[in-house]
């Protein structure tokens, strides 16, 4: 019965620590505080459309489910505050060291809880993209507003120094990265895993037992 309780404890307390680690951050660039903003933005007002769009890549060192995006931007020509209406995040696939196709587009409407300290602002919005460890993705964030004024995207200091424009039709190389960080479920083992962690539970329950009995004095 000891040993039962000792294995089953063992496993509950690590299915709980497999628990907590799903809800976690996949992955962060942070705000490098310079002010340097790179245009992307729906001009919604003056005729300009999807003029511009910023991306950036992401690598997961695990995979999981990224359930949630917080970012940085900014305004600017003027830096004065606009007035956002949505944003559209899309995730693309790797081509050959820039954006491919798209694979997943989510649109939100509002400014994503817009704070702002000047005209540097914070924004978080919900995400759904799975994501594959050890596989290059590309992102793009791009705001409904108006022009003027712009908005653009705040630089980090953390990232491998490339990231792309577009901008009135034309692609540009950036020696930038992109202030954000991903949030969501962190990959869980499979199934398979499960069972070789009870046989391995097992195993040391059984080992803990062989060295009690060998320590049986006998007359």
């Amino acid at each position: 019965m000891k040993m039962f309780s000792l294995k089953f404890l063992a496993f509950a307390s690590a299915m709980a620590m497999a628990g907590a680690a799903q809800a976690a951050t996949l992955y962060s660039q942070p705000y490098d505080n310079t002010g340097n903003l790179l245009a992307s933005q729906n001009d919604t007002t003056g005729g300009n459309g999807n003029f511009a769009t910023a991306f950036d890549d992401f690598t997961l060192a695990s995979g999981g489910n990224i359930t949630g995006l917080s970012f940085t931007g900014g305004y600017f020509n003027p830096p004065t505050v606009g007035n956002i209406t949505g944003f559209t995040v899309k995730f693309y696939a790797n081509n050959a060291g820039q954006p491919g196709g798209a694979l997943s587009t989510t649109t939100v409407a509002g400014n994503a809880g817009e704070s702002c300290a000047g005209t540097i602002c914070t924004y978080a919005l919900a995400a759904n993209f799975s994501a594959t460890a050890g596989t290059k993705y590309w992102m793009s964030i791009v705001p409904d507003l108006g022009f003027p004024p712009q908005w653009g995207w705040a630089t980090s200091a953390v990232g491998n120094g490339v990231a792309y424009q577009d901008f009135l039709g034309t692609r540009s190389a950036l020696p930038n990265d992109f202030a954000f960080t991903l949030t969501g479920n962190a990959a869980v083992p499979e199934p398979a895993a499960w069972a070789m962690m009870l046989v391995g539970f097992g195993l040391a329950g059984t080992a803990l037992r062989s060295r009690r009995q060998s320590k049986v004095v006998t007359a």
